[in-house]
């Protein structure tokens, strides 16, 4: 099954390759960075700039849309969102980047005033062999929802976790590698218990395929012109 409407950054972040001709080089060896993406759904500016220590990082960035990894320098470095080309907004992501490390952000609305939240979890390392998957909802228009995965050593559908409010995170599922689905409906629920066929389909995603070692984040956003959308991050 196609996934629909998603957009997925599964690739990951590539360092430059040292030298292998022999010589050295004379610029030394790259400098250890970690890598960071930002998730545009707020909804008070169409597009929006990121900066990194002042520096501008990601240029108009379209909501309901991911950007590229970009890379950070090892060390605190301060995060700053702004409509583009005004005024970045008072509230700041602060982070501890290190070597390697993926950070994920995500730009909403909070009484107009843009408020990053980042979605990095120690949790998303898998185990030797396995893989990792949780859903983050960051949709304001679908209303209660349910939420389902099919995951690769299981074959039927399985909450993803209930109630599954707005700006919930899941925590990660952890599963053996192959395809995993993920099954947005309104939520249906007689006592709690969902029915025994979801209802209202909103979404459907899959397979998002994951070898051994990786590991993502689903986020739930509101479609430009309504609906429910999502991006895949890869958070390892």
């Amino acid at each position: 099954m196609r996934s629909i409407g998603v957009r997925s950054c599964l690739g990951g972040f590539l360092l430059a390759a040292a030298s292998c001709s022999g010589h050295d080089d004379p610029a030394g060896p790259a400098a250890a960075t970690g890598s960071l993406q930002v998730i545009q759904a707020a909804e008070s500016t169409a597009t929006l700039d990121v900066l990194v220590d002042g520096t501008l990082a990601i240029a108009s960035l379209q909501a309901g849309t991911m950007s590229s990894p970009v890379p950070l320098a090892v060390g605190p470095r301060t995060v700053a969102f702004r409509p583009t080309g005004g005024t970045a907004g008072p509230n700041l992501l602060q982070l501890a980047v290190s070597a390697d490390a993926r950070y994920t952000a995500v730009v909403i609305d909070s009484s107009t005033v843009l408020n990053p939240i980042a979605l990095t979890d120690s949790g998303g390392i898998p185990a030797a062999g396995k893989t990792k998957l949780q859903v983050a909802n960051f949709s304001t228009l679908s209303g209660p929802i349910d939420v389902y995965r099919r995951q690769p050593d299981f074959d039927g559908l399985v909450d993803v976790m209930f109630p599954f409010a707005y700006r919930a995170v899941s925590g990660y599922i952890q599963s053996d590698p192959g395809d995993w689905q993920i099954l947005v409906a309104s939520e249906a629920r007689v006592n709690g218990v969902p029915p025994e066929v979801p209802r209202d389909t909103l979404l459907m995603l899959g397979p998002i395929s994951l070898a051994a070692g990786q590991a993502v984040t689903v986020v739930l956003l509101d479609k430009v012109g309504g609906g429910i959308d999502a991006v895949v991050t890869s958070d390892r």
